[in-house]
């Protein structure tokens, strides 16, 4: 075979090579970033996980914080009502 009529041949095998190379390693850096992320994720969930266990302890839930806004209200407008009288009287 004469030489021009193998180097397109031997061109394209280089350059498919290349291609592939760079397209492994690119799918490698994408598999590790998804591995970080992921790691990332459960971190994350962890944490979640640790603050609601913590909340649940010893912390007032939201229907109990409502309930005690309504009677901080209920005190607000009865000592109101007191200094109205008191400053009528």
């Amino acid at each position: 075979m004469p030489p021009d009529q193998m180097f397109l041949p031997a061109w394209i095998a280089f350059l498919v090579g290349l291609v592939m190379f760079f397209t492994r390693k690119w799918v490698s850096d994408v598999a590790r970033a998804i591995d970080g992320l992921d790691a990332r994720l459960r971190a994350l969930e962890k944490t979640q996980t640790d603050c609601r266990v913590e909340l649940a302890r010893g912390y007032a839930t939201r229907v109990e914080m409502e309930r005690v806004s309504e009677r901080l209200e209920n005190h607000a407008t009865r000592l109101a009502v007191l200094e109205e009288r008191d400053l009528a009287a």
